[in-house]
């Protein structure tokens, strides 16, 4: 049997690549693919913190704007509770410029005073005094705190602020002294002709006076935002329903004189000092002036954070997450799709091989096999050499097997150890 040359034959024409140059080219593209998945990442990752730093900074300045505007309008209400509590006392004076009335006495005064302090003031305040000063005669009758030095010394001062223009006159005066001071409410009498002819007042102290209009204001008055209390505040301090918002929830107050001394601070406030949010408002910059300062609680950072830079933070992450499974799916997939075609293209090359070999050694068994049983056949041979040839074309025979079962492409997946040196094709059956 003559074996029959043909030429090779090429599955491709010369302007193609060829199957290593297509599998180099799609490893290329899968690590390409894989490259810009990793960049876009990058890219996105950056992207992403600066949005998220962006956003935690304009929240920062929203949850600052929160605090200052608190401080503020607590500050204004606290003004406006004193500037209440100055009208009940003296109303009897106010107005009384070039009226023909008889002039209010001291006792009209302490009536309506004892009133409003009883009502006001949840514990007793030894500072609270009262006094009416003669500005024609220089004459002081003063109760309850305003006696002996402090009569005299408020005496001498009034006269000398009554006769200033009243644009330049104030309306309270402070007295410094180691419990914090006392604090002078006054309003003056005029005659018909506009002159000042008495001086009527009372005199507090002064860390309990703000103590208890600051207490009040700090639960009456909502100090935050409608973005953010909306119909959830809670109007009403003597009952708090479950949901409802209070100053409490978010804020702690802390009421100082000039001199830094605490006249005021709201329950649980300690954490002031250490807070990132913390306001200071100035109410007067005089020698008796006041400072609030106001700071968010730790945990109300996040409640306090308008909710559209909430949902901004919670889906960029989402986003870049989402992003992040997709790249990955599509990278994962890409070389997945690259091991299947290399899979396939190790079979098709092997394919090729058992033909390639099958068609060579199928040529030469087919010559040695023709001249095996043309020597079994000679006559000169002994029995010994017959049994050898025999066994010669049996093998050969068996060869001439495998060669066939090489025929089945499907025979290449199964595969068996080989020794202590890995696993080979099993074509035994």
């Amino acid at each position: 049997m003559s074996s029959v040359r043909t030429t090779p034959r090429r599955s491709s024409g010369p302007w193609e690549l060829s199957s290593s140059a297509r599998s180099t080219s799609r490893l290329a593209f899968v690590a390409c693919t894989v490259l810009a998945t990793v960049c876009v990442l990058l890219v996105v990752t950056l992207q992403a913190r600066n949005a998220e730093e962006a956003l935690d900074e304009a929240a920062g300045h929203t949850l600052r704007d929160y605090t200052g505007y608190a401080g503020r309008m607590l500050g204004a209400d606290v003004l406006r509770r004193f500037a209440e509590q100055r009208a009940t006392i003296l109303a009897p004076i106010a107005g009384s410029s070039r009226r023909r009335v008889p002039a209010p006495t001291l006792a009209d005064i302490v009536r309506l005073g004892d009133a409003y302090f009883a009502r006001e003031l949840t514990v007793s305040d030894s500072g609270i005094g009262y006094f009416r000063i003669d500005t024609r005669t220089g004459a002081i009758e003063g109760t309850g705190r305003v006696k002996g030095e402090l009569a005299t010394l408020l005496a001498d001062t009034l006269r000398v602020v009554s006769s200033r223009g009243p644009l330049d006159a104030p309306d309270v005066l402070s007295i410094l002294n180691r419990d914090g001071g006392l604090s002078v409410a006054y309003a003056r009498l005029l005659d018909q002709d506009g002159k000042v002819v008495g001086i009527y007042g009372y005199t507090y102290t002064r860390s309990r006076g703000i103590a208890a209009i600051a207490d009040r204001a700090f639960k009456e008055t909502p100090l935050l935002p409608i973005s953010v209390a909306g119909a959830r505040w809670n109007y009403d301090t003597t009952a708090v329903a479950r949901g409802e918002v209070v100053n409490d929830s978010f804020l702690g107050v802390r009421i100082s004189d000039r001199a830094g001394r605490v006249l005021w601070a709201s329950p649980r406030s300690e954490f002031i000092v250490s807070s990132s949010y913390r306001q200071r408002v100035v109410l007067s910059t005089s020698a008796g002036g006041i400072m609030v300062e106001t700071a968010l609680r730790p945990s109300s950072e996040s409640l306090l954070i308008p909710t559209i830079v909430r949902n901004a933070q919670r889906w960029s992450m989402r986003a870049l997450i989402g992003l992040t499974i997709l790249l990955a799916a599509v990278s994962l997939l890409a070389l997945r799709g690259e091991r299947a075609g290399a899979r396939a293209r190790r079979t098709e090359a092997m394919q090729q091989l058992a033909l390639g070999l099958r068609h060579e050694i199928n040529n030469a068994l087919a010559s040695v096999m023709l001249n095996a049983e043309l020597l079994a056949e000679e006559e000169s041979l002994d029995e010994s050499q017959r049994e050898r040839m025999v066994a010669i074309i049996e093998q050969l025979d068996r060869m001439r097997g495998v060669l066939r079962r090489l025929e089945k492409t499907d025979r290449f997946d199964v595969v068996v150890p080989y020794l202590n040196e890995g696993y080979m094709v099993d074509l035994s059956t």
